[in-house]
């Protein structure tokens, strides 16, 4: 029924906001968290940055890596899948 199907354009408006709340909200959290940080990494000395935008930085480094390594096993389980329909 094409009337209370919805466009993929609604679908792309949605993630389009989604985002933007998102990134608003990220930066009233950096600007909340004002106070300047200088991270240490065990060779490398950050530069100094507020702890809000440290915070934004980590999560999304750790957003990645999570979502990297599930791609690494979600290949290898489709390859094992694969395997098994084509001897079976």
């Amino acid at each position: 029924d094409s009337s209370t199907s919805r466009g993929l354009g609604d679908v792309y408006k949605r993630q389009f906001l989604l985002v933007i709340g998102v990134a608003i909200l990220g930066a009233v959290f950096a600007m909340e968290n004002s106070q300047l940080l200088k991270v240490s990494f065990v060779l490398i000395d950050g530069p100094n940055l507020s702890a809000g935008v440290w915070m934004i930085i980590f999560l999304a480094m750790g957003s990645f890596l999570g979502m990297l390594s599930s791609s690494a096993l979600m290949i290898s389980y489709r390859r094992k899948l694969s395997r098994a329909t084509k001897e079976g």
